[in-house]
């Protein structure tokens, strides 16, 4: 009689129940509802300090352009001479002012956060507003 008390306790814990499976597949769903918006907002993170970065390097390429030839750039092509460059996905727009100063705005087209920089007063500021729509990814226009 023991023997067979102990092999029905054997065949009861030989696996798992359906409650239990259950209960794993909950924990399971809760934490990714908790973890996919986490991640998707520290992409986009991502993407905006690319674009800043862009920015500041393409304000120190301007500025070195200037110190050699006396005039900021005022072509795409020899600004990308001059070592401008963009990080896949962003576009960034640099227009240069009469006044000797110029402005750009730049944004990841995937985030769509605008950020922008005016060397004549301001510096670096983001927002307000969205890529223009003709922006294209991986661009560098010069108006």
């Amino acid at each position: 009689m023991l023997t067979r008390m102990m092999k029905n306790r054997d065949d009861r814990e030989a696996g798992f129940t359906l409650i239990e499976l259950l209960v794993v597949v909950v924990i399971i769903g809760i934490l990714a509802a908790i973890a996919i918006p986490v991640f998707l907002n520290q992409r986009n993170a991502a993407r905006n300090a690319s674009v800043e970065s862009d920015i500041r390097n393409m304000a120190t390429v301007m500025e070195t352009y200037y110190t050699q030839n006396d005039a900021y750039p005022t072509l795409a092509a020899d600004l990308v001479t001059a070592g401008g460059q963009v990080s896949s996905g962003n576009y960034v727009a640099v227009t240069v002012n009469g006044d000797g100063s110029y402005a750009m705005e730049g944004c990841n087209t995937e985030a769509d956060t605008l950020f922008s920089y005016d060397s004549a007063g301001g510096g670096f500021q983001e927002g307000p507003g969205a890529c223009p729509a003709g922006a294209v990814a991986d661009t560098i226009v010069v108006n």
